[in-house]
């Protein structure tokens, strides 16, 4: 079936979830792992410790260009999730989630499914047991939060699931059998993230150009928000920017006291030093520009092309800057508007000025295969344990990098 495109990118609503992708897909199936390009001695660009996803760091079709499978993914859109066992990726494309019992690597098939009856299935659906392009999962507390983006509605299962089981509640809809998309406090329309923070739900609704933040986790389905950030109410949806505005928000991260939104539309990243509990508060700083009445996308050390992923370990940040096709990483929480980053991946680390997707050799070319050392339109970041996993959405993969 034809792969669905890049939401953050095409913000028109499509018809059906089966359109077509955005970008060409990458490369033929190399058996030796390597750059795609001839690598200069004066190059330094830093070199992934893992895949998922594919079968070497050179391919880069969606599916290992083959059928679905417990191995393959497809155009995967939010950070993975893990507790250093448990490990979970949103499979965006094939509409699942799949699930592994341990760190997966190149060779290592999922143990299980969610949002599809078998390994080989990858048709949207709205139901208990059903996913449509779930955007991002996360595990917090022994609970699992998946954004079933397609479906209109993040889904809470209280203790990790080990099969394609029902979840416990769902908020954005009042029940398991509805996808209604909605501007109110119950209401959710294409949320992309999800997570929670010292007991506090937190989801980017990107439609509706927000942010809901519930002041404890639902316990029954349909429960309202308590609080909006990107609108002064919960009836707005217009696309905004300045301190208190967000257009199409994407991933975000939360330790419970500060939050970090990739304000994807306004090419920049938010950060609140204290989580709000009033609506329509106004951000503290913004990373990716110089100050909030800004919102140009750029390249360089303080610039931001369409972000669409953010995490953090409570001391370094990393962004993964989609539109130019790396990751950036500062190495603290900025203190003022406009901070500069101070490492990279995907790209040159001796120069924040290249773009090109899998340009292994930095010639301003896209090479013909991607390596371990490139990256093409990263969506999701996520550190554990010193580890950072980049989410390499259209080169169909999940990278680890030593954090």
């Amino acid at each position: 079936m034809p792969l669905p495109s890049l939401r953050l990118l095409d913000r028109r609503r499509p018809s059906s979830y089966l359109r077509p992708l955005l970008s060409v897909v990458l490369g033929a199936t190399l058996a030796a792992c390597g750059g795609g390009g001839s690598s200069s001695d004066d190059l330094e660009l830093i070199s992934a410790t893992n895949v998922i996803g594919q079968a070497d760091y050179v391919s880069g079709s969606a599916n290992r260009a083959t059928s679905v499978s417990a191995l393959g993914l497809a155009q995967p859109l939010g950070g993975i999730a893990t507790d250093g066992t448990n490990f979970f990726i949103a499979d965006y494309g094939n509409h699942r989630v799949l699930g592994y019992a341990s760190v997966p690597g190149p060779t290592t098939p999922a143990l299980f499914v969610l949002g599809q009856e078998s390994f080989t299935g990858n048709l949207p659906g709205t139901g208990p047991t059903r996913l449509a392009l779930p955007a991002s999962v996360s595990i917090v507390d022994g609970r699992l939060i998946v954004a079933d983006a397609g479906n209109n509605r993040v889904l809470i299962w209280n203790t990790l699931p080990v099969g394609n089981v029902a979840p416990d509640v769902v908020v954005g809809q009042l029940d398991l059998n509805s996808d209604d998309p909605g501007t109110a406090a119950d209401k959710l329309s294409f949320p992309v993230a999800a997570t929670i923070a010292n007991n506090r739900l937190i989801v980017s609704d990107q439609d509706n150009n927000r942010i809901l933040i519930w002041n404890t986790v639902p316990t029954a389905n349909g429960t309202p928000a308590d609080v909006v950030l990107g609108q002064t109410d919960f009836t707005g949806s217009s696309a905004r920017d300045e301190e208190d505005g967000l257009t199409t928000p994407s991933g975000i991260w939360s330790d419970g006291f500060r939050l970090l939104v990739a304000d994807s539309g306004n090419n920049r990243v938010m950060l609140w030093t204290q989580l709000p509990r009033t609506s329509g508060a106004d951000a503290s700083f913004v990373i990716g520009q110089s100050d909030f009445s800004r919102i140009t996308a750029g390249v360089g050390q303080g610039s931001l092309r369409t972000p669409s992923g953010v995490a953090s370990d409570g001391t370094r940040i990393w962004i993964a800057d989609s539109g130019n096709n790396r990751v950036l990483e500062f190495d603290a929480f900025p203190i003022a508007s406009g901070a500069l980053a101070t490492d990279i991946y995907g790209q040159d680390r001796d120069s924040f000025t290249n773009r090109t997707p899998n340009d292994d050799n930095q010639d301003a070319v896209t090479d013909s295969t991607p390596s371990a050392r490139t990256l093409s339109s990263p969506t999701g970041v996520s550190v554990f344990a010193n580890t950072l996993y980049v989410v390499d959405r259209n080169n169909h993969r999940v990278l680890a990098f030593p954090g």
